[in-house]
């Protein structure tokens, strides 16, 4: 199994990084190696909720500036 995870309260998941097996609190998950090689990138649950957050942040960048040109 490339993924390892437990379920805690809040609907909160402990991922393991499977390269240098570390914890990584789903909600600050950031890959620590992104620029390194990693034969579990693609199937990596850090790495999608890492891009996720990402792309949820430009979003509401995008918003906010978009509210500012209105006014």
């Amino acid at each position: 199994m490339l993924l390892r995870y437990s379920v805690c309260l809040g609907d909160v998941l402990d991922l393991v990084c499977e390269k240098y097996k570390e914890k990584v609190d789903s909600g600050q998950a950031r890959c620590s190696h992104p620029v390194e090689y990693c034969r579990f990138r693609s199937a990596c649950m850090i790495h999608f909720i890492e891009r996720d957050n990402k792309r949820e942040q430009r979003l509401r960048e995008l918003e906010k500036n978009d509210e500012q040109a209105e006014v």
